[in-house]
């Protein structure tokens, strides 16, 4: 309730947490195997509960630029990008009222909130961080962020395919994302389809 109150003024925000929740915590239990991190589960549990919280920062950014149907202009994509820096100040403000059991641990939500517009290369942003320098839960959230925001309609653009938003997380990978998230982030779609694949024979067979 948090994240939907505090984010942004859209009846869709919802269905896009709950979308970016449910593939984060999809895309964590794959990585952590592949890469065989050992991360423990309740530091999992904290980056799936605070991916919520990822743009609580939006709610300070005036609607006419937040939901502008054009280009932005220099000084708007300005203001965009303060809501990392906008997001960990109202973090801040209300910590004392967050429920532990939704918001496990405040040390990732705010680096979530405050590093998912990072990048690999150090051209992101607030704070131009590179490389593992990007804590391990902001570069997670990051890239499903992305996936999602590319295969949503906006009031600026169409919804992307899957695979077009695919081939743009490839193409970004070393550059954007992390490229080994990237390849767990894979991963995650091999799985669903291999899934798929599987109860369809399982429907034709009649097994």
């Amino acid at each position: 309730m948090l994240a939907i109150s505090c984010e942004i003024r859209d009846p869709g925000i919802e269905a896009h947490l709950l979308r970016v929740q449910n593939l984060t915590e999809q895309l964590v239990i794959v990585h952590n195997r592949r890469c065989q991190l050992e991360l423990s589960k309740s530091y999992m549990n904290h980056i799936v509960h605070s991916s919520i919280l990822h743009d609580i920062g939006k709610a300070e950014i005036p609607e006419g630029i937040l939901y502008k149907p054009g280009p932005l202009s220099p000084y708007e994509r300005k203001i965009i990008e303060m809501h990392p820096l906008m997001g960990s100040d109202i973090l801040n403000k209300i910590s004392r009222e967050i429920n532990n059991d939704v918001i496990s641990s405040l040390e990732v939500a705010e680096n979530i909130i405050l590093h998912h517009h990072e990048k690999w290369d150090g051209t992101g942003y607030p704070h131009r961080l590179k490389g593992e320098e990007i804590p391990l839960e902001a570069r997670i959230v990051a890239i499903v962020d992305v996936f999602d925001a590319l295969t949503s309609r906006r009031p600026y653009k169409d919804s992307w395919t899957v695979e077009r938003a695919l081939s743009f997380i490839n193409e970004q990978k070393g550059k954007h994302f992390d490229p080994s998230i990237v390849m767990s982030f894979f991963c995650c779609f091999d799985e669903k389809a291999a899934q798929k694949k599987g109860c369809d024979t399982v429907r034709s067979t009649g097994i």
